[in-house]
């Protein structure tokens, strides 16, 4: 029976968030609202209100799993060590998702909430780094900085190098892009000598 109940709230949650993109392409975050995110998902208020406490809850939600299903399509479960390839990888998979979503995107990035967003992924990616920073110290690598502060080089520089594209109307080529954030992030996480 909780089976039944899994798959109904997966196909709830998959309902809102394919929702929340189509509204996301007409209009800003803070413009949509319960009611239109509910009767574009075909569901009921009290449904949404049983997963989330808010449209805010529900958008920290949504930016969770898109930042868990971009690290999980890269990350390899026997892969222990950070390299420049993930942070490459990385790159190039949020650069395709925002070349898809463009209007999307734009119309969130225009939302008082985007500060927010960004805060959401970058959290979950610097926790993300630091534990496999560790991994990658027990494993007897060295870094020329503590693991808080290479980690905090590494989430906020791809923020800010993402960032400053979008911002410059994405003039260089996406694989460029990816290329240079993973080259600098190379230098960072480059084992001290």
């Amino acid at each position: 029976m909780s089976g039944r109940e899994d798959l109904r709230v997966r196909r709830t949650k998959k309902a809102l968030f394919d929702a929340f993109m189509n509204l996301l392409k007409e209009k800003s975050f803070d413009e949509i609202t319960i009611n239109e995110l509910c009767d574009t998902a075909g569901i009921r208020r009290a449904t949404f209100y049983k997963h989330y406490a808010d449209k805010f809850d529900f958008l920290t939600a949504y930016t969770r799993l898109l930042r868990d299903r971009f690290d999980s399509l890269i990350w390899r479960g026997n892969q222990t060590a950070l390299t420049p390839e993930y942070y490459v990888s990385y790159a190039k998979s949020l650069v395709h998702f925002i070349n898809e979503n463009d209007l999307a995107i734009n119309n969130l990035r225009n939302s008082n909430l985007f500060p927010s967003v960004l805060a959401i992924i970058m959290e979950q990616n610097y926790k993300d780094t630091c534990e496999r920073l560790r991994i990658s110290v027990s494993e007897g690598l060295k870094f020329s900085a503590s693991i808080e502060i290479t980690a905090a080089m590494c989430t906020g520089g791809v923020a800010a190098a993402l960032n400053s594209w979008i911002s410059g109307n994405k003039t260089m080529d996406i694989n460029e892009l990816a290329e240079q954030v993973g080259s600098i992030i190379s230098n960072i996480i480059s084992p001290a000598k």
